[in-house]
């Protein structure tokens, strides 16, 4: 799938694209709090890291999904990042009344192509039909390759505006018929199945587990000189501090 650009590609640019359309009061402050900020500042490290050692770090340490998370890991080096990557859209071709969403991140390997919904530190919330949306968009745009769903930060049960606290499973079945029934797609299964395949789709991992991986991974891990070494640590260090700073 062709991902949609506009004035910029880098994270940076996404990012300041993304401010543009908003109140820019909000990112007062530097956006301390703000998700979009937070997952850029957090993206730009693991994309710059090795991504063996970093992303592939990362994605090991997730919960479910399993075959998906290793397969994305096995292929980190040759993943390609797309920060706010621009409406995605829910079946194929354009008729009235089509869904759209707005990922934060997509990641496309070779075999694997992931959607990336990430959550503020603090209070984050996911809309009612959000995951549900979320979900057959990925399933609309994967193609051939292994759809994976990332939740950053969204670690089950989860909160959804107007039910509380929810497993993944609930919060994607409750509102997954009407979601359906709005899309034009007959590629996309049917409700049954996709209710069925949610262990191997729908991964997750909290702020603090990522904090730990990169952590760790700065820690052990060793170049030939000492001024990448010092390199690594230095952008891992960012990441952290990013993650400490929005907490």
């Amino acid at each position: 799938m062709e991902i949609s650009s506009t004035a910029s590609s880098s994270i940076v640019g996404k990012l300041l694209e993304e401010i543009s359309w908003e109140k820019a009061r909000d990112y007062r402050m530097g956006g301390q709090g703000r998700e979009n900020v937070l997952t850029a500042e957090v993206l730009v490290g693991l994309d710059f890291l090795p991504r063996t050692e970093f992303l592939g770090g990362v994605l090991r340490s997730a919960h479910g999904a399993s075959e998906a998370r290793s397969v994305v890991a096995a292929e980190a080096e040759e993943l390609r990042m797309y920060f706010l990557p621009g409406d995605l859209p829910l079946g194929s071709g354009n008729y009235k009344g089509q869904l759209f969403v707005q990922p934060d991140a997509v990641f496309e390997t070779p075999s694997t192509y992931t959607l990336v919904e990430a959550k503020r530190i603090r209070y984050g919330s996911f809309q009612p039909e959000q995951l549900a949306r979320e979900y057959v968009a990925l399933m609309s745009n994967t193609g051939a390759s292994k759809p994976i769903l990332l939740l950053l930060g969204g670690t089950p049960p989860i909160r959804v505006k107007g039910s509380g606290l929810l497993e993944i499973h609930e919060a994607v079945g409750r509102f997954l018929g009407p979601v359906l029934g709005r899309t034009r797609d007959e590629a996309v299964p049917p409700e049954s199945e996709l209710l069925e395949r949610i262990p191997e789709i729908f991964c997750w991992i909290s702020w603090e587990e990522l904090d730990d991986c990169v952590a760790q991974a700065a820690e052990q891990y060793s170049a030939l000189h000492s001024s990448g070494e010092a390199s690594v640590r230095r952008i891992a260090a960012f990441v952290r501090n990013a993650i400490a700073w929005h907490g």
